[in-house]
């Protein structure tokens, strides 16, 4: 049985379930005189313990055989993912899980806003006011060629006590093409892959390679 350290076992647990986004107030303990962070070591020991959770079976069907995979992330954070400007762009996700799984990786932008992130400064600095945020569509297209533990402000969209996943290479699709999301990685079907292609030409040769290479 996967053991962690007081961080609200319980809710922690239940927000690996569901998905949402995490924060890092699951990797500090809780006292009598308030929330403390954890030590370096019980941090590890959490780390290692998400990442056997998160060596579930992928939520799409098996007989889906298609090495393209896609996040469904709530807006705006995908709406940030899908700028192409790499210097203000949002180029880590941050997950309370890992996954050994690297290769062509979908934006599909969830149906829910995240209201509250819409108030911070960061993102209402890189977002412009007119900005209308895109819903239930995968958005954009990436490599995400690493995940690395929590290292400090690696980037200003980084977030304490998470996983924080590296995306390469992002382009935004000129057409959103509209998808029901899914929790974890989950796998396209072949209509949406040909339908992303149809509205978006210029994504057919990557997707069509992201396909011929096969995915792990």
């Amino acid at each position: 049985m996967t053991t962690f350290f007081p961080v609200a076992d319980t809710a922690l647990l239940a927000r690996l379930s569901r998905e949402a986004i995490p924060t890092g107030e699951y990797f500090r303990t809780r006292t009598p005189a308030g929330s403390l962070p954890l030590t370096p070591q019980q941090q590890r020991t959490n780390y290692e313990a998400l990442a056997t959770v998160s060596r579930r079976p992928q939520t799409a069907p098996d007989h889906d055989l298609t090495p393209i995979r896609c996040m469904t992330i709530r807006p705006p954070w995908s709406d940030l993912i899908a700028l192409e400007d790499d210097q203000v762009a949002k180029r880590i996700e941050n997950r309370v899980w890992t996954t050994r799984w690297r290769g062509t990786l979908l934006i599909h932008a969830g149906s829910e806003v995240d209201i509250e992130a819409l108030a911070l400064d960061a993102v209402r600095e890189t977002l412009d006011d007119d900005c209308e945020l895109v819903r239930g569509s995968v958005v954009a297209i990436a490599d995400l060629t690493g995940i690395h533990a929590d290292d400090g402000a690696c980037t200003r969209w980084s977030q304490e006590g998470c996983f924080h996943w590296e995306l390469a290479r992002v382009q935004r699709l000129t057409t959103p093409v509209p998808a029901r999301g899914a929790q974890r990685l989950w796998k396209p079907t072949p209509k949406l892959l040909r339908r992303i292609g149809d509205a978006n030409p210029h994504l057919r040769g990557w997707l069509a390679a992201a396909n011929a290479g096969g995915g792990s």
